[in-house]
């Protein structure tokens, strides 16, 4: 069991969280291709209360090998010698990890494999890129009441 509070809002209809507030924030928005650590920064840098990371699917988190690296002081997901995402202490207490996901399992392996190096655990359900969709991910998951389910408990 994770420990962990369920919050819903308009924005994110899926959120756990730990230990943060979500209420009255400015919030970096998860966008494909942008939220990557060096945005996410800037925006800790000019006032964001909390940051998202880009939309980052199960399967992939899940591949990736957790390596600390010392040269940039960054905690790196690697998988095929790309890195898949990165964090550094100044984003804790901020950083909201968002992954995408069509089934509970994977959702929850991608949580426990990420969960000691970020905040919060994001489910996407609002992307209507035809790649999320197409997978059963983002917005196809309002269809699938089921399954939204399966992930909140």
């Amino acid at each position: 069991v994770l420990p962990f509070f369920v919050l819903f809002c308009r924005c994110c209809p899926f959120l756990l969280v730990r230990n943060m507030e979500y209420r009255n924030k400015v919030i970096l928005a998860p966008m494909v291709r942008c939220g990557t650590l060096p945005l996410r920064l800037q925006a800790l840098r000019y006032g964001a209360d909390l940051v998202y990371t880009e939309e980052i699917v199960d399967k992939r988190i899940i591949a990736s090998t957790r390596v600390v690296n010392e040269q940039l002081g960054s905690i790196d997901y690697i998988k095929d010698d790309s890195v898949v995402f990165r964090t550094v202490p100044e984003e804790r207490g901020h950083l909201v990890f968002q992954i995408g996901t069509a089934s509970a399992e994977l959702a929850l392996a991608a949580a426990k494999k990420v969960i000691d190096d970020v905040d919060a655990i994001d489910i996407n359900m609002g992307c209507p890129k035809p790649f999320s969709v197409g997978g059963g991910m983002g917005s196809a998951l309002l269809s699938h009441p089921e399954t939204i389910r399966e992930c909140k408990t």
